[in-house]
């Protein structure tokens, strides 16, 4: 199995904001060359210690993480890893927002041409503040992602030139230089949990992944992709086809994980996750900003990911998978124990930063998972392709 390094990047300075986009907090620059500055670092010591990949993503008006384009995240840890080997993968590069989909298709085909061909390329589909922030409504998100997913893999694989008349976007002439340097294209993901995102990655034979979910939920979502795939569209997928993201923290022990960490995944959960929850659900309602006596309402329309992020524990976290933390012993057990499971996948996204845990503690748990843990996760999961 792969392990990844994946980073939100998050502001851990809000103080009195409720709920996204914390209009209540301003954003201090300082601050921010600051957070970006340790957060690539910290990128970089991953890669340094041996992590086989790291990942980006995309948020927008965001204090739950502060990558509004992942391609700037991504150019600058190519730079970084130039003597490595470490794979660059987009776990969040939102298409169907984009304006100019030609344009997305030619900047990662020049962030894999300057990467030696490490780069990972996934287009989630977006959740529904991505779409408020760029004033894309929602509910044109299925087919604009699938019109830009198609339009972005013909504009590396196309030939000759071509005209593209689609339902959103409209071109001429498209014909890409440079064009990525893995062929026909880099590898494409696309996390997927309802029956329309499992199809649609089955049929194209593109991985998939899931994060928030217990372990038993993954795998039915899992086992769904696996049964279209055979049945429906006659190819069998592999380990290396599936992705889990969990939120890791390795100690000495385990009651050291939980003094170290507790408090940090608290803000991270009920400050951050639930702030952006809350304020998605007040702008579903129909109101610009989080309105404090409306507050009941917004928890009554919360998804239970939503409800279960407000009620935080870290036991409870513990034991429905979403957070790995312990000693190395107990991380490595609990890795097994969902890899049964779920029934096998082969890249573990592994969140090492959260919250406001402190870089010396972040550095710490790099070190004791890529030391004492991922020797035996290397063991799990066929990720060959």
């Amino acid at each position: 199995m792969e392990t990844f390094a994946f980073h939100l990047m998050p502001y851990q300075d809000i103080q009195d904001s409720m709920a996204w986009p914390f209009e209540k907090d301003s954003y201090d620059p300082e601050k921010g060359e600051e957070y970006y500055e340790t957060y690539l670092d910290q990128l970089e010591y991953a890669a340094e210690l041996g992590i086989d990949g790291l990942g980006v993503n995309e948020h927008h008006y965001a204090a739950y993480g502060l990558q509004p384009s992942p391609n700037l995240t991504a150019a600058n840890l190519i730079a970084r890893t130039q003597d490595l080997d470490t794979t660059i993968a987009f776990f969040g590069n939102i298409a169907a927002i984009r304006k100019n989909p030609v344009r997305l298709a030619e900047e990662i085909a020049m962030l894999d041409a300057m990467s030696g061909g490490r780069i990972i390329a996934g287009f989630p589909r977006g959740i529904p503040k991505e779409y408020f922030a760029y004033g894309i409504p929602l509910e044109e998100s299925r087919e604009r992602h699938a019109e830009a997913w198609d339009l972005i893999v013909k504009c590396w694989t196309e030939e000759e030139p071509f005209d593209w008349d689609g339902e959103y976007f409209e071109y001429e002439n498209v014909y890409l230089w440079p064009r990525p340097s893995q062929q026909p294209h880099p590898e494409l993901w696309y996390p997927a949990e309802s029956e329309k995102s499992l199809r649609f990655a089955a049929e194209r034979q593109v991985g998939t992944g899931l994060v928030f979910q217990p372990a038993e939920e993954i795998g039915e979502r899992f086992g769904m992709y696996r049964q279209f795939a055979e049945e429906d569209y006659g190819w069998s997928p592999s380990d290396r086809h599936f992705t889990i993201n969990r939120t890791v923290y390795v100690a000495e022990t385990d009651e050291q994980a939980k003094e170290e960490a507790d408090e940090h995944l608290e803000f991270f959960y009920k400050k951050l996750t639930g702030a952006d929850h809350l304020g998605t659900v007040a702008r579903m309602m129909g109101d610009d900003f989080y309105q404090p006596e409306r507050h009941d309402e917004y928890v009554e329309n919360l998804t239970k990911h939503g409800e279960f992020v407000l009620s935080y524990e870290y036991e409870k976290f513990r034991e429905y998978g979403e957070v790995i933390a312990g000693s190395p012993e107990t991380v490595i057990e609990e890795i097994e124990r969902q890899f049964d499971v779920i029934g096998g996948f082969g890249r573990l996204s592994g969140v090492f930063q959260f919250g406001t845990l402190p870089d010396e503690l972040v550095r710490k748990n790099l070190e004791l998972y890529v030391d004492e843990v991922k020797p035996a996760v290397d063991k799990l999961g066929d990720v060959n392709p």
